[in-house]
């Protein structure tokens, strides 16, 4: 009675599916590769029900085509090719994807229990044909019914033990590789759990009862994280079935993406990078594999390895996907949620040329390169790599979703491996003890994110009550590299840039730069450390317009300060990038430093920057200064010992003239910048002479004077001061010197800081 009851229900389910053509043609169409994924019915035996019924859908008469199935199941209920057909039919109409938490029509429900009853009914009646287990275990998975999708692990391991009865090695590919879905989703909602001793759970709303910024302490405080880690009977499994699929089928992308997967999870990068250095040299057009090798490569610090693992994965694919993965928005602010924030967002950056998206991409890189001197952008790797992690890791192809682009690939991508992962029971917006859901927290040192799971399914979403926070960080933080430990190892270099006008729209540039060989050669078994030095000036379209490469050998023991450097250089119009770099090649020790110059008036009114350095003099056989050349100063980045002077020269351009002669006043303010002490009453301002000028005004962290100025009518005048400081305390200092034009009442000024150690 139950046989009959299940077969009247096939029945009636069957006569309301209407088939199109295309859904039975094309798969036949496709590779083997991809027609062995898709819903595609397989040949059956001339003269049988079903053969006349696919001959028949072949020509466009579907509807006949299911009524003689029906006819057929009719007279033979145990007719299991028939079953099957239907049920493959049913299938194709229902469409590929299923999404959790989508509600379907009615006339769907109906059509898909129709597809699996008849699937049901075909592996019933021919329990040896792996081909039917499979079919149905990949309709399982793909069902948008969490149970349904966990019942099906059972229909693979079924096919596993079909195929290898008859030895049908392609089939046992694929009943591997959804074993192996069904353990990993398993995995995903169960793996590295943690227990909340009060039966809390995580819950989010508009009303939150605590900080966000302490949301990691608060979460921490009643989850702990489950020791050893739940869900690796899951892991080992799906690993297993993952191998089992790749060594059945080593053709196959899916089956291998999926291997990566598993092993990238667990950050096993030594398996990763012989896996895929085997498929790479196995199949050497596979982009995928290289990848693959990329990432493993860099996670393991091999970075030039990984840049040439990456390099030719993206030759090897297509522009569309090679822009896909490489997309530079998936850095920026998705959009700014402050107009009045002068910040380029996704949707700026699109409207923009594509040759200055270019430029600014580019521009971008170059002020992330933690090393010029090393061939490889370690930040534009970690960027190549979380791409390619999250595509291996989130891509469903049930859903038709690439991994970088769901919502744990956004952030993924953005901000790196997180400190702390952990998955706790229930859903963020319902206390309910029934709540299936799971949810999984992201714990970073600037943020915390919630994802709600839905178990069985590969995908998981933003909290919904928490999607304001998160645009929030995106806009505030719209990305790290704080997982990078080059990084976290640069010292930093101080550079000063001080820029004089050149003559039309051109600039001289004098740069100074001190760099800290105690800490690049420091505890090294050589009696003389080479250190390499690089001086390189970019352009705003990130061309060099001027480099200079030299290395030094030095003795760790006699260093007692750091090394002081010059450069002059040319500068053109637009943005330019000044980049000091040293390096140890042998212990990787390195220092940086970067200074991003924006455009500055090459005509009218206005003063050069102050530049500083030792007490300032005329050149010799100079009687006047007629530019800044003219003076002698050794430049410094600000840093000064105590006692000594700190020089001061600066050009003003196109003073107003009246009877040949320009009059102008001169404001020299020092504060400083923090508590502590007097500034001293010692400060004087002293002229090229040595003889001090103006009146001073001084209170306890504050030091003023001015005074006036008459000089003959110039597009250029230079001032080249001193100021004399040998009572000041150590510390840091404001400096401003203004310049008001008494024939136009026009000012200008520049501020910097300084320091006396």
């Amino acid at each position: 009675m139950i046989f009959g009851d299940m077969l009247t229900l096939a029945r009636r389910r069957a006569r309301l599916a209407v088939v199109s053509l295309v859904a039975l043609v094309v798969p036949a169409l496709l590779s083997a590769q991809a027609a062995i994924e898709l819903v595609a019915p397989y040949g059956a035996a001339a003269g049988t029900p079903a053969a006349r019924a696919d001959s028949i859908a072949s020509m466009g008469d579907t509807t006949r085509a299911l009524a003689l199935l029906d006819s057929a199941v009719r007279k033979n209920p145990r007719d299991a090719v028939s079953w099957y057909y239907q049920g493959m039919y049913l299938w194709a109409q229902t469409g590929l994807r299923m999404r959790p938490n989508v509600f379907p029509s009615q006339k769907m429900v109906r059509m898909v229990a129709a597809a699996d009853s008849s699937l049901r009914l075909a592996v019933n009646f021919a329990p040896d044909s792996a081909r039917y287990h499979v079919s149905l275990g990949r309709f399982t998975l793909k069902s948008g019914y969490a149970m349904a999708r966990a019942a099906g692990r059972l229909q693979a391991n079924d096919g596993i033990d079909a195929a290898k009865r008859v030895g049908d090695m392609a089939t046992l590919a694929v009943a591997s590789d959804i074993a192996g879905m069904f353990a990993w989703r398993s995995y995903e909602s169960i793996g590295n759990r943690g227990l909340a001793a009060d039966g809390r759970r995580v819950q989010l709303s508009g009303n939150d009862n605590f900080m966000r910024k302490d949301a990691g302490d608060v979460v921490s405080s009643f989850l702990k994280k489950i020791e050893p880690p739940t869900g690796t009977e899951s892991y080992d499994s799906a690993l297993n079935h993952f191998r089992t699929a790749v060594g059945a089928d080593s053709t196959n992308l899916r089956f291998s993406r999926h291997l990566y997967m598993t092993l990238a999870a667990k950050d096993r990068w030594e398996e990763l990078l012989s896996v895929a250095s085997r498929r790479s040299a196995q199949f050497p057009v596979d982009y995928q594999a290289r990848l693959a090798r990329g990432l493993a490569l860099h996670r393991l610090r091999r970075f030039a390895d990984a840049k040439a693992a990456f390099d030719s994965a993206l030759v090897l694919m297509d522009d569309a996907e090679a822009e896909r993965l490489t997309r530079f928005t998936r850095l920026l602010r998705p959009k700014s949620m402050d107009k009045r924030t002068p910040t380029t967002d996704s949707a700026q950056f699109a409207s923009l040329p594509a040759e200055q998206q270019r430029g600014l991409e580019a521009m971008y890189w170059l002020m992330n390169d933690p090393l010029t001197l090393t061939a490889e952008n370690e930040l534009r790797l970690e960027f190549l790599a979380r791409v390619t992690y999250a595509d291996f890791r989130w891509t469903d192809e049930e859903m038709e979703l690439r991994g970088a682009d769901t919502d744990r690939g956004d952030i993924y991508v953005r901000y790196g491996p997180p400190k702390v992962e952990i998955t706790s029971a229930g859903n963020t917006w319902t206390s309910s003890e029934f709540a299936a859901n799971a949810t999984l927290i992201w714990e970073y040192p600037t943020a915390v994110f919630f994802f709600d799971l839905v178990p069985s399914f590969n995908t998981a979403r933003i909290a919904r009550n928490d999607q304001d926070y998160v645009n929030r960080v995106r806009d505030a933080l719209p990305a790290t590299f704080d997982n990078i430990a080059t990084t976290n190892m640069l010292d930093t270099i101080p550079v000063r840039v001080a820029r004089f006008r050149a003559g039309g729209d051109s600039l001289d540039a004098v740069v100074a730069a001190r760099v800290p060989l105690d800490s690049l050669v420091r505890n090294t078994p050589l009696d003389r450390v080479p250190v390499d030095f690089d001086f390189r000036i970019f352009d705003q379209f990130v061309r060099v317009q001027g480099m200079e490469s030299t290395q030094g050998s030095y003795a760790p023991d006699s260093l007692t300060e750091r090394e002081r450097r010059t450069w002059t250089r040319r500068l053109g119009p637009g943005i330019n990038v000044v980049r000091v770099e040293a390096l140890q090649a042998d212990t990787r020790r390195a220092a940086r430093g970067t200074v991003r110059l924006n455009p500055v008036a090459t005509t009218g009114f206005a003063m050069s920057d102050v530049l500083l350095g030792s007490k300032p003099a005329l050149a010799d056989g100079k009687n006047a200064a007629g530019s800044w050349k003219d003076v002698v100063t050794t430049p410094s980045v600000g840093a000064f010992d105590k006692g000594s002077s700190v020089g001061l020269v600066w050009e003003l351009y196109e003073l107003t003239a009246k009877q040949g002669n320009g009059r102008y006043r001169v404001a020299i303010s020092v504060e400083r910048t923090e508590r502590g002490g007097p500034l001293g009453f010692g400060v004087r301002v002293l002229d090229g002479l040595g003889k001090a000028v103006g009146r001073p005004q001084q209170s306890r962290d504050k030091f003023t004077i001015s005074f006036d100025r008459t000089a003959a009518a110039s597009p250029t005048l230079v001032d080249y001061l001193s100021l004399d400081m040998s009572e000041a305390p150590s510390g840091r200092y404001k400096l401003r010197v203004e310049i008001s034009d008494l024939g136009s009442g026009k000012r200008v000024s520049r501020d910097t800081e300084f320091s006396i150690r």
